[in-house]
């Protein structure tokens, strides 16, 4: 019996499977087996994988796509029933290092307290730039935080970075936590996103650790920097993070966790009809409603809509502009991308000192919390919301009373449906 069973999950990504699996066989490690797990894929994936690997891998075929949890643990339940020591999982766009797995089983061969062992994961595109190292779980702010995103690999990050857990797309998880514990395989009714999370939090909150480490590299694709047809992640998203934190959240901070988490919900919502995105929030509403009442599992069709997310406001503003100014007030990356933007929009329209251009733009983190809002310039943040006419800065200056107004409304029968998540979990 081989220690490491190794699964992949893919959905229509068959070039990118295929390599996947080959970097698997070309690791040092070679103590392994691999199960490739097929979500009912509709591009050639299985047929492909069958002829190139017949002897190496074992396929397993879903019927329908089931997720990304539930992907996995098509293939974890197998490996779990059968006995081994370690699961490897692989998302089917990413490509390990051939000391990669090595590293992961010696450390844990070495290391018993760790439950969950990950590579430093690397942009696939700009191999020289971190993905992530691991996932810090903010329960003051309900968020996670990416260690190393985006980060130049210049030496500084450790070895060994303990985390509180790691993305699935290149981990190693120990096979006795899964079959001895409470943290099982993974959370299956997240269908997608915050499964990872959940996952890893069970596993630390049966008593083991979760490291990154250094040695352990991998290559990870990039989700395409577009335009997303529907709205299909503003859904999952939004409903598994709520009901994460409802959950799991320490008992004295669940105030604290309503008035962030409401916040939050309130902020997307006001800039989706800020920005005139009806689709985006109608599905937010959605996300916000399973969350509360518990649903989980695969959304239902009518919960997904065609993304109707838009710059119109700033295009139809710029049109006719011939130059422009922007004030960068220390956010340079944000400056970049509103360039690439009106080069893409009106290349004909060129950047101009301040006191030559036609119209100047500053940059602030967030243009509802602006205070003081000058006539002279459009302010502008990093997601583009700017404010241009006056029903623009009506709708800032109703921005504050509005939010206080929806949490203090929808606080305590909140906190009444995470109490009673909480007494069923």
């Amino acid at each position: 019996m081989k220690p490491i069973g190794v699964v992949i999950c893919n959905y229509n990504k068959r070039d990118f499977v295929l390599e996947c699996v080959q970097s698997v066989l070309e690791s040092r490690e070679q103590n392994f087996d691999i199960f490739v797990v097929d979500n009912a894929s509709t591009d050639g994936s299985v047929e492909a994988l069958k002829n190139t690997y017949k002897e190496e891998i074992t396929i397993l075929a879903n019927t329908e796509n089931l997720g990304g949890s539930g992907g996995f643990n098509t293939g974890l339940r197998v490996v779990r029933d059968r006995g081994y020591e370690y699961f490897m999982c692989l998302d089917d766009d990413a490509l390990v290092d051939e000391n990669a797995i090595s590293v992961l089983y010696e450390y844990m061969e070495s290391h018993p307290d760790v439950g969950m062992a990950g590579c430093r994961v690397y942009h696939r595109q700009m191999p020289e730039y971190i993905q992530q190292s691991g996932l810090m779980i903010d329960f003051e702010h309900c968020t996670a935080k990416t260690i190393g995103a985006d980060q130049l690999e210049d030496g500084t990050l450790p070895d060994v970075i303990e985390c509180d857990t790691v993305a699935t797309c290149a981990v190693m998880v120990r096979g006795s936590v899964i079959r001895d514990t409470e943290a099982g395989i993974m959370p299956e009714d997240n269908f997608i996103y915050w499964d990872d999370m959940e996952w890893g939090h069970r596993i630390r909150l049966a008593g083991y650790k979760a490291v990154t480490l250094a040695d352990a590299k991998a290559l990870h694709q990039m989700g395409a920097n577009v335009k997303r047809p529907n709205t299909f992640i503003n859904y999952y998203m939004w409903r598994n993070r709520t009901n994460f934190f409802m959950r799991y959240t320490p008992e004295e901070q669940m105030e604290q966790m309503s008035v962030q988490i409401l916040g939050a919900f309130f902020d997307a919502m006001y800039e989706s009809m800020f920005r005139e995105e009806h689709n985006i929030m109608q599905t937010l509403a959605y996300a916000y409603q399973d969350a509360v009442s518990g649903t989980r599992g695969k959304a239902k069709d009518y919960q997904i809509l065609k993304n109707d997310a838009n710059d119109d406001k700033l295009i139809a503003y710029i049109q006719n502009k011939k130059s422009y100014c922007i004030l960068e007030e220390g956010q340079e990356e944000d400056a970049m991308y509103l360039r690439n933007f009106f080069e893409k929009y009106n290349s004909s329209m060129r950047e101009a000192p301040q006191q030559e251009a036609e119209v100047v733009f500053r940059l602030c983190p967030y243009i509802f919390q602006q205070r003081s809002i000058s006539q002279e310039e459009i302010l502008i943040d990093g997601e583009r919301n700017c404010i241009i006419t006056e029903e623009d800065r009506e709708a800032v200056d109703n921005y504050q009373y509005s939010k206080w107004l929806y949490i203090y409304m929808n606080q305590g029968t909140f906190l009444a449906a995470a109490k009673e998540l909480r007494q069923k979990k």
